[in-house]
């Protein structure tokens, strides 16, 4: 399996960009923007890779996401193979919600792969919120399903997560991506 990927030329440098990424779900077609790659040809990609087991993928509103699947252990030497002499690939939506100046921003629902959650971004501090449209706008049209978030100040969410409120338990009992955590963990 391992050679198979190491002695693909598309599979390895697919594999490196997920490797080098926050492990954080992505639509095909950002998946081809960032592979710079057909949308067809990223699907094949990332059903092989799936197929392989370094993927998943699931479906919300009838589109596909893949993210890379941290079950999976890869071996140190395959992963020194894959990443070496690669560039790390720039993560976009990171780039883009520290650009928002919260205090904490955290990736979950549709972003880590558990499309049922009812958040898709926990944001908190303060924000301009034509900024924050702007940022959802662009990013519900590459995403290609509408993101539910949250926005609660510093006081409310250190609150609620100091109490175990079920909001944000129910939030981080999953997996989530602090993009941007300037409040540091209880």
């Amino acid at each position: 399996m391992y050679d198979e990927i190491i002695n693909s030329r598309t599979l390895s440098q697919a594999t490196a960009v997920f490797l080098n990424f926050p492990p954080r779900s992505f639509p095909i077609n950002e998946a081809g923007g960032i592979l710079r790659v057909s949308i067809g040809r990223a699907a094949h990609i990332l059903n092989r890779l799936t197929a392989l087991g370094l993927m998943r993928g699931f479906s919300k509103h009838g589109k596909k996401f893949f993210y890379l699947n941290t079950q999976h252990e890869l071996p140190a030497w395959a992963r020194n193979k894959i990443l070496k002499g690669r560039k790390k690939a720039e993560d976009k939506l990171s780039a883009d919600l520290k650009k928002l100046g919260v205090k904490a921003v955290f990736l979950s629902g549709v972003f880590t792969g558990y499309s049922t959650l009812p958040v898709d971004l926990l944001l908190v501090g303060r924000v301009d919120l034509k900024k924050l449209d702007s940022f959802l706008v662009k990013w519900q049209s590459i995403m290609g399903v509408e993101l539910n978030y949250s926005l609660m100040s510093e006081n409310e969410y250190l609150s609620r997560r100091d109490t175990f409120d079920k909001f944000i338990k129910d939030i981080f009992d999953h997996r989530v991506v602090a993009v941007v955590d300037r409040l540091g963990k209880k």
